[in-house]
Order: structure tokens, then sequence, then C-alpha cells
């Protein structure tokens, strides 16, 4: 502190790079040196670990791992944590031991080497001829757990470092690489062979397999580093060995390469071993500022696909993840590139797969405390780790390989848990109500009864001050504690609280803009078209109409027309009068709307403005962005599906719409067309910029573009108004973001408030849970999970009409700005709202059932006719506000009456 006082050094540049990440380095592979992997034992804030992984023959994992963890001035604390699981028998063993008297070196041994009253790990020279270097690991963790074993490195495999000497393998924080302000520094065994014995329950099991070992350093406080953490290891005895690892981590927003607030910054770093040889050493950067091209020299990759909110964590989960290395060769005599990827389908938190656990990792602290870590550092630390078999596949090779593939994600996400610190606080101030009002009511029951039990015996004065100031002093924490919730819970209201763009109604999003970004990122580009798909398949993979098909290529026309609209509503003021000069024979257009479609501002923008205010200061904003065109699509090919939904959020496709093939059957059955050969239908149409990824991603799925096409009907324009009224219903949802809306309310808001309820309850029922504690508690449980689905439902219900109401609406001023009569979209409506109900189906084409999740995309009309009915009313009402607006503003034109702004009421 002193030394940033009186240093005469020059003030450093806030937008100076305050991130040096090893990815960057030009030299990937750096040999390890004896020196790499020796421990530094360092202090301060630094964590050093140094962990074994091995996939055994039977597939059971078994992980060793020694951590050396300094806290500021305080004496470190080492462990060594063992874990052993069977996926055959889904059996998990896990110890954790403090262990006493570490030292390293231990005598006659170098700083590779560690020893303490419980383990042992010595490295030495390996004496098999195929193998360079082991290390011996012996470990008594308890009376039921020994291990006994050799982990080798082959000789044909040397440990690696990105970047060359001393230095190699070292990320920097800070804007000062000499003196930075932390550092992050991985080493790599890629491939090892164990072999030995672990005795359990007095029980001895060969322990025969591979595996990887790392050694790895964090000076700094682990939540500064890193937002979220990956870890894979692919391991196959097939082709003479191949193995598959990566590491990578993403900073938070605070470091990037222009200082803070320019990240976050994701740093991956990892190696590919093929017939036995180290082939392909990774890393790759992904900075905020610009996306990962796809196709690069070296790659290495992990992406979470199709991230869906797990209630036991509170984070958005993926259910699927890929990994992907390419680059260079490191053989001789192999020219050309490597390039490899691992798909694997790790199931939704409901319905797992290959899910080993999910490790709390404050779980071992008491609840307050970690309650209060949670807070103040804004992390809750979660590790999920997944193990089952995948497939690693390298095309150019034709290499195929299913073997076990062990993956962790240690999240550390600085999400919105303002929702949650609210449930927490409400438990703990729940906690001390009752015993704060019982001790009341004691002390005041004894100063009034005092005479009653002890007659003639006046109440000592100066116990009964004290009795009094106890009361005082009880009621003043009672206070507190019942404000404090309170008082939290409807600062989350406030803070989540924004306006609809267009429509201006309240709602709440209680998203973190982290979370919103982190939903965008993982859907955009050809991640919608796998998500969506994935819903698709609940029955199975979905016939979809290639791109070449001319109805494809009809709705994707009309959907491109719609988009074109979509800037018009960022600037209706500016068109003010041109709304005015439409006449009586052509379509209206809209007045424009007090609310025109901006970035929906951050909560964070709001403190930044009342801080400028303060202080005087000026700093960039960082708005929402806008799930603007073009959007993605999807066309069913199910004949007896006449029904369109719309997925996502985000710009750069991550949402989009879903057509099915039956509505656009039923639009070109209602009056006769001419016909037209599909070769000149798409030789006069054509947008070739989406067939690249969807051909690559679906051309399985599809018929043959050089298959003969029959002749097919040129759709007129009144069928090409009807089906972009529908399509503009479903453009309006991605434009007003109704998806995160949903989200918001289903996974968070309506679990909080049912949970909050129910401590409640458990509160006023105190009395009773003392004596019949289990029971009542199982019963209050039980009747917090069925008003918990009864709750959602209503909820979604009540938010599905509001959303579709809105999206009617809108969905008429997007058609007038792309060109389209809005007048006719209640005509279209009444004939919806008329059809058979057998033609309305759900997401996946089946009919709408009771049970169906109001979350997914819904019918184009329910089968509740009061609520269609008010939908149609609301429409044609927004129609007939159109021309009385217009009447009004052209009576004073005339007048020459300054025109005013028109005002959108509240939906």
């Amino acid at each position: 502190m002193f030394s940033s006082i009186f240093s005469t050094a020059p003030p450093v540049d806030p937008k100076a790079p305050n991130l040096f990440p090893v990815s960057e380095k030009s030299d990937l592979r750096g040999e390890l040196e004896s020196k790499d992997l020796e421990w530094t034992c360092a202090g301060g804030f630094t964590t050093e670990t140094q962990i074994f992984y091995n996939l055994l023959q039977d597939g059971t994992m078994l992980m060793c791992q020694v951590i050396h963890s300094s806290i500021g001035l305080w004496y470190p604390t080492i462990q060594f944590t063992c874990k052993i699981y069977n996926p055959t028998t889904k059996e998990t063993i896990w110890r954790s031991v403090n262990v006493t008297n570490f030292v390293t070196s231990p005598p006659g041994l170098d700083k590779r080497s560690s020893k303490a009253d419980q383990f042992s790990i010595t490295y030495k020279p390996s004496s098999d001829g195929s193998h360079s270097e082991m290390y011996t690991i012996r470990a008594n963790l308890s009376d039921d757990l020994q291990i006994s074993l050799d982990v080798s490195r082959p000789s044909a495999v040397p440990g690696f470092k990105v970047g060359k000497g001393p230095k190699g393998g070292y990320s920097y924080f800070g804007p000062d690489q000499e003196k930075p302000e932390g550092y992050v520094v991985h080493r790599f065994w890629p491939r090892t062979t164990a072999s030995g014995h672990i005795i359990h329950n007095r029980k001895a099991i060969t322990a025969e397999g591979h595996g990887m070992l790392v050694h790895a350093i964090q000076g700094m406080r682990p939540n500064l580093i890193a937002s979220r953490w990956n870890f894979a290891n692919f391991q196959s005895d097939a082709h003479g060995g191949v193995s598959a690892i990566q590491m990578e981590f993403t900073t938070l927003d605070t470091h990037g390469r222009s200082g803070a607030g320019s990240g976050p910054v994701t740093v991956n770093v990892g190696s590919l071993v093929l017939g036995g040889k180290l082939a392909v050493v990774t890393a790759e950067t992904k900075w905020s500022d610009e996306p990962q091209p796809e196709k690069a020299a070296v790659m290495s990759r992990t992406h979470h696909l199709n991230p869906v909110h797990d209630p036991d964590t509170g984070y958005m989960q993926p259910t699927a993840l890929e990994f992907r290395w390419a680059g260079s060769p490191l053989l001789q005599g192999v020219e050309g590139s490597v390039d490899a990827s691992v798909h694997l389908d790790v199931g939704s938190p409901s319905s797992p797969k290959g899910l080993i656990e999910k490790v709390d990792v404050l779980a071992e602290i008491p609840y307050v405390i970690k309650t209060m870590v949670n807070y103040v550092a804004g992390t809750k630390p979660y590790i999920y780790q997944w193990q089952d078999n995948a497939k690693l596949s390298e095309p150019s090779r034709q290499v195929h390989l299913n073997a076990p593939f062990l993956t962790v994600l240690d999240f550390f996400l600085q999400a919105s848990t303002t929702i949650e610190v609210v449930r927490t606080a409400g438990r703990i101030a729940l906690t001390f109500l009752p015993l704060l009002l019982f001790k009341n009511r004691w002390s005041k029951k004894y100063l009034k009864h005092h005479d009653k039990f002890h007659p003639g015996q006046p109440v000592d004065e100066e116990r009964k001050a004290v009795l009094l100031k106890r009361i005082r002093a009880r009621t003043v924490v009672f206070n507190v504690l019942l404000f404090i919730p309170v008082a939290l819970f409807w600062l989350a209201i406030l803070a989540s609280a924004e306006q609809t763009p267009i429509t201006g109604r309240w709602r709440l999003i209680v998203l973190s803009p982290e979370e919103e970004d982190e939903i965008a990122a993982q859907l955009k580009g050809s991640n919608w078209y796998h998500a969506v798909t994935d819903i698709l398949s609940t029955d199975g993979p979905p016939k979809l109409i290639p791109t070449t098909d001319w109805r494809y290529q009809w709705v994707r026309d009309t959907l491109r027309r719609l988009e074109a609209g979509i800037p018009v509503l960022q600037r209706e003021h500016e068109l003010a009068s041109h709304w005015l000069d439409t006449t009586p024979d052509q379509p209206p257009l809209p007045p424009p709307a007090e609310y025109p479609l901006q970035p929906r501002p951050r909560a964070t923008d709001t403190m930044r403005r009342w801080s400028e205010a303060l202080c005087g200061r000026h700093s960039p904003h960082s708005a929402h962005v806008i799930a603007g065109p073009p959007y993605s699509l999807l066309i069913v090919d199910k004949p007896d599906a006449a029904n369109a939904f719309s997925y996502g959020f985000g710009p750069d496709g991550a949402c989009g719409v879903v057509v099915y093939s039956g509505f656009i059957d039923n639009i070109l059955s209602k009056a006769p067309s001419s016909t037209i050969s599909s070769s000149n239908y798409t030789s006069r149409q054509t947008l070739p910029e989406e067939t690249s990824w969807w051909t690559h991603l679906f051309g399985s799925l599809f018929i043959s573009p050089l298959s003969p096409s029959p002749p097919h009907p040129v759709p007129t324009e009144q069928q090409t108004a009807e089906l972009a009224i529908l399509l503009a219903h479903e453009v309006a949802h991605l434009v007003l973001s109704h998806h995160l809306e949903t989200l918001s309310s289903a996974t968070i808001m309506v679990p909080a408030v049912i949970s909050m309820f129910a401590d409640i309850t458990r509160t006023l029922l105190f009395p009773l849970t003392m004596l019949f504690g289990p029971f009542v508690n199982d019963a209050v449980a039980q009747l917090g999970k069925i008003g918990s689905g009864e709750l959602t439902r209503i909820g979604g219900y009540c938010t599905s009409v509001r959303q579709e109401i809105e999206a009617d609406v809108v969905s008429a001023r997007i058609l007038a700005h792309a060109g389209f009569d809005a007048r006719q979209a209640v005509a279209f409506w009444e004939d919806m709202q008329n059809a058979p109900q057998g033609a309305k189906c759900s997401l996946t084409g089946r009919p709408e059932a009771s049970h169906s999740s109001w979350t997914l995309p819904r019918p184009i009309m329910g089968s509740s006719h009061p609520v269609n009915e008010v939908r149609i009313e609301k429409l044609k009402s927004e129609l007939v506000r159109w021309e009385r607006e217009k009447r009004v503003a052209e009576k004073k034109r005339v007048e020459g009456e300054p025109e005013r702004s028109s005002i959108l009421r509240s939906i």
C-alpha cells in the first residue's frame, strides 16, 4: 500500500493488457526440465497440486492428488485426496486426509518427491527400457484404504509445457509480467502407465491402466483467477496407445487484453498421443472481443452444448460436451495436420448420463460460513464429474475409438446470487426468530407473573433492568433479521424489473448478464441447430426438410423479408411522419412506440450512472445485445403437425424459428396455385449463406439434393402473407426475449418463492416439528413438491398468455414494417381458432398433453377459446388504436400543432 502511495513510477495505462495467457506463446511444445516438476511450496495465496489420473482396464477411475495450500501468512495445509469410481458397480470411494510432517524433498531425493506420515511419492528413473521415469505412490489413508501404485512415463511420450524455458507453462495476471498480480502454470505427462494394487476393506484390487499427470500452480486467490475450469482425459490402448487431454480455464471480466473489464478470456491447453507417441500439442485463446474462427491452424476447444438450469447447483449445466484438438503433427515423416474431436452426451440434471457426482466444494464447512463465502466472494463453487465411454474421431485418418472419458467441470461463476442470498438470509433469520420470540415471551411472563409464583418477593430491580435490556436487544435483532431478507428480496425484484421493448410491460428477468451472455454464446451459430434437433429427437431423429427444398426457400425468404423490418423498430421516431403518409387503400403503419426496440440496459449500468453522477466520471456501458437477425430456421417434415415455435436468445443465429410442414400444407390447400419446377424456383431464389454448416450438420438426414424434384405449387401473395403472419408472431417472441423471461420465472423465481414459503411454514410449525419432527418435515416437503408443480403450471400458463398476447401485438408492427397488411392477421387467427383441435401440436409434433412442459414452445392456438378470443380482441383493439392515433395526429398536423409521440398502452 505504501509503495503505491509514494512511488514515482508512471501510472499504468488502464487499457493496457493485464492478462498474458500461455496459449499465446509461439512455441507450443516445450520439453519438461527436471525443475519443472519440483515442488515450489510458495507462500502467499498460492495453491500447488500434483494429480495422477488413471483409467484402469475395467473402466475404474483412480485419482491421487496432493494439494499444498498457502493462505496469506497462515501455515500451509497439505492434503492427500483419493477418488476411486467403478462405472459398473457405481461405487465411489473418496478419502481426503490432512497430512502431517510433510517434507519435500525427502532425504536422498530431489524436490520432485514428497513425503508425509500418511503417504510417500518418490520420483526415480524407470528400470523398464520402454519407460523413462516414474513415480512410486504409497499411501495409507485409513484402516480400510491403502494404495501401492507405480506411475511411469513411456519414453516415446515426453512431458511437455506450452512454451520453452523456465517460464514455459505460465499465464500471467496483471499489466507487468515481471511483477505479476498472479499466475497459473501447468506441466503435463500426457500419457502414463499405472501398475499396482489398491486394498479396500482388506480386499486387493488390481490397478493396471493408463492415465496422465499434471503439476499445476495457482499463484493467486482461486476466485480471482477463473470463473470456470474444464478438464478432459481420454485414454485408449488401441492403435498402440491413444491419449487426448485438455485443461481450460475462463477468467473473470477483470482480465483481458484491454485492461479491467475486457474479459473474460478462455485459455485452453491440450495434447494428443497417437500410436503411443506425442503427436500434437494444442493451445488456443478465446478473447472476448473476437469470435474464434471456424477453422484455424491450431485449435484447442471445449464447447458446452444445450445448457439447462440445474436446480441443485444453480448453474446452467450442459447436456452435451464437445472437445476438439487440431494442429501440425510433431511426428517425423507425417505431413498435413491432425484434427480430432470427442462428443459426449452427459444428459440433463434430472436424467444424467455417466455422472460420477456433483461436488459442493464448500460442503465440508458450516452452512453459515459457506453462505458468507458465497456472498462475499461472489462464488458458489461446484465440480461436475462425468465418466462414460466416448468416441475420439480423427476423420483424416479414419480413426474412431471408444474408450473411457473423464470430464470435470469446475464452476466458479460469478452469477447473480441475489435470490440465493435472500433465501439463505431468510433461512438464517427463521432459524433464530423462534428462539428470540420464545426468550422474549419467557422474560415478559417472568416479569408479569413473578408475584404469583413468589408472593411477597418483589423483582430485583437490577435483574429487572437486565431482563428489559435483553428484551430490547432481542427485539432489535428480531427486527434486523426480519428486515434483511425482506429488503434483499425487494432489492432483487427492483434490480430484475425491466420494461419490455415496444409494449412497456413490466417483467422480471433475474438472470445475470453473465448467464444471459453464456446462453447466447452456447446457442450461436451451429449450436442452435444442435440444441433444437436434440429437443426434437425425443421420439427419434426428426425428418428435416433440406435447404434445397422449395418449401424451405419459401419460408426462409419470407423470414428474411420480416427481418428487414426489425431495424425499423429501433428508429420508429425518426420515421414519425412516414406512418401518416399512407393512403386508405394502403396497409396501415403503426404509430411510433414509446418504448422503441433498444438493447435492454443492465442493472450495473444504472449503478454506473449513479456513480458517474457522484464522481463526475464517465465509463463505457455494456448494454445487452438485441436478439436480432439473422434468425436460424428449421422445417420439420411432419404433415400431421400444423405448428411452429421459436427458441433461443442472442445474436449470431442463437435464436430461431422451427416450422412444421403440416402448417405449410394447410396454407397451400386453401387456394389453388400454379406449378413450377423446383430447379427453376431454386435458381431464382438462392441464399447460400446458410447451407455450409447446415449441410455439414444434417446432410445425412436430408433427401439428396441431386435427386430430381417434382413440380411444386407456386405460393400466392395471400399464402405468403399467411406464412408471414405466423413467422412474425414467432419473431416477436425472439425480439422481446420471451425465452429469458420464461427461464427466470420457471427456474429461479417460482422455485425460490416456494422454498421461502416452505421455510416459513416449517417455522410456524416449529412446536409440532419438535414433537413429530421427521413426519411433519416430510409432509411439508411433499406439499412443497406438489405445490411447486402446481404453481409452476399456473405461473407458466399466466406467463404464456401474457407473452402470446404481446407477441400478437408486436407481430402486427413487424408485418407492417415488412410491407404486409397487418389487418389480415385478425382473420388468420380467427381461422386458427376455429381449426380442428387435432391439428394443434406441441413441440415434438405430438398432440398437446396435460403433462407437456410449458417452458417449451406452445401450440399456435390453444384449446381455451376464451383466451384465444382475448388475443384476437387485443389485436383488433391495437389496429383500431393505430387508426385512432393516426386521425388525431393528422388533425393536429392540419391545425399546426406539434405532433406528439404516440403511447402504446401496456398489454
